[in-house]
Formats: structure tokens, C-alpha cells, sequence
């Protein structure tokens, strides 16, 4: 989510909102509508990406913004007057990283627009509430914070067991009624609960055929984000800290991004107790682990000195785009190491290859050029770890090969050889992998606590 404004009348009333919220963590908030204004809904439009695909009202980003600030004034007078409706989503399938396919629901323009206000103002309140454990979907909070909490946990908070844990189906199986009562508990306000009850119900496109969920909320709406941290803030985040914490012999570490978590403890004894109370847990909310993608495995400095003795490989796990291993470091002493996964790297190289395809003879170069700059900056800048290089160059060698294979198909006769393509490169140099997160930057700030 992005911050209205610094300096604006929204941004002066969202910080007295959240100064509200840290101060009395258990008040109920009963007039928040008010702030879905002009100023609230123009910057929400002004936030959504332009490029995206459109919804089954079929109005454009540039179409509606033509005529923006009467669009939004007839926005605000259906929102007051109650006319305001949610439009059927559109369903896609997109790809998965594991290999299977996710839902995602495109949204109408005006339900984007509506759903980033609700979001900044929910926000505001939450961000007060919502413990240090969860990284996702959060303002200033990211993956490579999530990464550094893991290996802060193992490195400095003794960590030897963790619990790699998987909620199957997440998102799909959120149950609404405990959702609303969870929003119940901060938000009072009967015009924003009835909104997120209509996002909640909303119609389902899909090749014709219309339905409605009992359960779940739409992947790829503005609001899903926030509405499934909600969720697991209550069912994980303050049961960990309050309930099973003081059940267990030593500290425990949770560090959740989104659904996706690890729960790292001391001891077997405390991590086994942790595992025989997760499921029923889950359930109590109508959710399942996942039996095939969820283990309780030993991994931590002690773990791996006891696993060299005995001649054992210990196990490795996979968090965030990651595969996570126990290795020396050039001093003898141990480190937590991580590579790209390697079914991730193949499937981003698969992805890339198809988007060159497609793309080769619909943008000039240098616009195909600056497009395939952006997308290997962001790779490079989010897998950029010591120990991570070499994994780098080998995607580095491969998207050379694809850049060259693609530009020389750009027309039927061939562009260049191998010696034009590299003359070529010196005037258009793709950007090259680098380290970005060597292991002195884990403990540069505040270590990792435990919950």
C-alpha cells in the first residue's frame, strides 16, 4: 500500500488514525467511511497500475481518467446513497511456482479504486496492531526482511528445529463469518464492513459460467492482501505469542510472509509440541495443513555439527524463492546459505523466454530492450544473496542466449552473428548480477526477537 500524500489532509487524518489505534489497541472504530473522499479515491485511481487487464465492465485506466474527477464525485454520491454495487470478478489461471496453476480475479476499474482506499485506511489501523513477525503485503516490510529475521533466528537465536509449514489452498479457504468477525473486533464502521461482505460475495466469471464463494477471498483483489493477514494475524500470529510461547521450554520464532511461514524452536521437544497443536489449530478456522508440503525437520548450527559427525547430509528447506542450507564458511565457522530454487529459476527462464517471443516483433528494440533491463534489475536485486552467485551467472549465460535467439528473429533473414551480437552488447549491455545482501548485512540492524 502506498502512503497518501505527505503533507495532504488524508495523510494528516490517516497518521491520527493509526496515532489513535497504537494508543487504545482494543477501541472499535465506528466512522471511517467519511475518509473514502475525493482526495482518498483520485490517488487510489493515480496508485493502480494503468498497463493492467481490464475487468468485465471493460473501462480502461486512460478511459476513466479522461474525465477522473467527475468519475470519482459519481463514485462518492453511489457509495453515500447505497447504489454502489461490486461487478463480478473475472477468473484467469496463472502459473504456479510449484508447477500448478493459481485462480486470480480481475477486478472493475471503480472496485480497484474503492478497495485501495479501504486498504489505506484499514491499513493505518492495523499496521498498529500487526506484530513484528509478519512480512507480507506490509508498508516498509518486505521478502529480504523475512530472510533476515530466518537467519537471524538460526544464527543468533539458536534455532535447531523448524516447522516448514503449509496452509493448503489458503486463500481459498478463508472462512467469511470469522473473517467479519475478526474486522468486527477493530472496525464498528456498518459502511466499510458491508463493503468488504459484498468483495467477500461477489460473483465469479469464468468461461461463461457464474458463481459465488462461500469461502475464500479472490486472489488478485486490492483488498485480498490485507484481509488474509488479518486472518492469520488472529489464527497464527497472536496465538503463537500468546498462548503456545508459554507452553514451551525456549524461545520460538515465527516468520510468516502472507501464507507462506516457518516456525524455528530451540528444542525438538518444544518444536514437536508446536506441530501436534498446529493442525488442530488450523482447523478450529477451517483451514489444513498441507501433509505433503509440510515437515518438521532439524536444521540449525547444532543440527548440521551433528549431522557431519554421523556422516549425514541435513536437510534443506525452501522460503521465499529460496533454498536455504547449512554450509562452513571460508573461516571455518557456519553460515546459512541460499541459492535460487532451482524449479524457480527454470520456470522464470521458461516465462522469459515466451514473453521474448511474443514481444520481439511488437516493441521497437529499445523499448524491448528497456523491458527486459527492468525485469533482470528486479531478479538480480531480489536474488543478489552471498552465496547465490553462481546460480546468477548461470541465469545470466542462459538470458544472453535467449536475447540473442530472439533478436535474430525478429524478421526472416538473420540480424547479426555472434560477433555483431557481442558489438551489439557493448552499446545495449544487459544489466549483470551482483551481490547485493553479503552476510555482514544480516546483522547490520536489529537482530530478529522471538515471539
Amino acid at each position: 500500500m502506498t502512503d497518501a500524500e505527505p503533507g495532504s489532509e488524508l495523510s494528516t487524518k490517516l497518521s491520527r488514525l493509526s496515532e489513535i489505534a497504537k494508543q487504545n489497541p482494543t477501541l472499535k472504530f465506528i466512522s471511517l467511511a467519511h475518509l473514502l473522499n475525493k482526495e482518498c479515491l483520485v490517488q487510489s485511481y493515480r496508485e493502480l497500475n494503468s498497463q493492467a487487464a481490464v475487468g468485465i465492465d471493460r473501462v480502461r485506466y486512460n478511459e476513466y481518467g479522461k474525465c477522473l474527477e467527475k468519475n470519482i464525485e459519481k463514485l462518492i454520491e453511489r457509495l453515500k446513497s447505497g447504489e454502489y454495487k461490486a461487478v463480478d470478478i473475472r477468473r484467469v489461471w496463472i502459473p504456479k511456482p510449484d508447477g500448478g496453476q493459481r485462480p486470480l480475479g480481475i477486478l472493475a476499474l471503480e472496485d480497484k479504486i474503492v478497495q485501495r482506499g479501504v486498504v489505506r485506511i484499514l491499513s493505518a489501523i492495523y499496521e498498529q496492531d500487526f506484530l513484528d513477525s509478519s512480512y507480507g503485503f506490509r508498508a516498509n516490510r518486505n521478502g529480504h526482511g523475512a530472510l533476515k529475521a530466518i537467519e537471524l533466528s538460526i544464527m543468533k537465536g539458536g534455532v535447531n528445529y523448524l516447522l516448514d509449514v503449509d496452509i493448503k489452498g489458503y486463500f481459498d479457504h478463508i472462512n467469511h463469518g470469522m473473517l467479519m468477525s475478526m474486522l468486527g473486533e477493530r472496525i464498528a464502521d456498518r459502511t466499510i464492513l458491508r463493503l468488504i461482505g459484498k468483495w467477500l460475495k461477489v460473483g465469479v466469471l469464468e468461461e461463461g459460467n457464474r458463481t459465488c464463494n462461500e469461502l475464500g477471498v479472490p486472489q488478485g483483489a486490492v483488498i485480498s492482501p490485507l484481509l488474509s493477514n488479518i486472518y492469520l494475524h488472529h489464527v497464527l500470529d497472536l496465538w503463537i505469542r500468546d498462548e503456545v510461547a508459554k507452553q514451551l521450554i525456549g524461545n520460538v520464532y515465527l516468520i510468516r510472509f502472507a501464507d507462506d511461514l516457518v516456525i524455528g524452536c530451540k528444542n525438538q521437544q518444544d518444536a514437536q509440541k508446536v506441530w501436534n497443536m498446529l493442525q488442530t489449530r488450523l482447523e478450529k478456522f477451517g483451514l489444513e495443513l498441507s501433509q505433503e508440503k509440510s515437515r518438521l525437520i532439524e536444521f540449525g548450527q547444532i543440527a548440521y555439527m551433528r549431522s557431519k559427525r554421523v556422516g549425514k547430509k541435513l536437510a534443506t528447506f525452501n522460503f521465499l524463492g529460496f533454498t536455504h542450507y547449512m554450509a562452513q564458511d571460508r573461516k571455518d565457522g557456519l553460515k546459512l546459505g541460499r541459492k535460487t530454487i532451482g524449479k524457480r529459476m527454470r520456470r522464470t527462464l521458461v516465462a522469459l523466454n515466451d514473453k521474448l517471443r511474443n514481444l520481439r516483433n511488437m516493441l521497437p528494440f529499445k523499448k524491448l530492450y528497456k523491458h527486459l533491463c527492468r525485469i533482470l534489475k528486479g531478479y538480480y536485486n531480489y536474488f543478489g544473496f552471498a552465496g547465490n552467485f553462481a546460480t546468477l551467472k548461470k541465469f545470466e549465460y542462459t538470458v544472453e542466449r535467449m536475447w540473442f535467439k530472439w533478436l535474430n528473429r525478429r524478421s526472416q533473414k538473420r540480424s547479426f552473428d555472434w560477433s555483431g551480437f557481442k558489438a551489439l552488447r557493448k552499446q545495449f549491455p544487459l544489466p549483470k548480477p551482483r551481490i547485493l545482501k553479503s552476510y555482514r548485512w544480516i546483522y547490520d540492524k536489529q537482530g530478529c526477537e522471538s515471539v
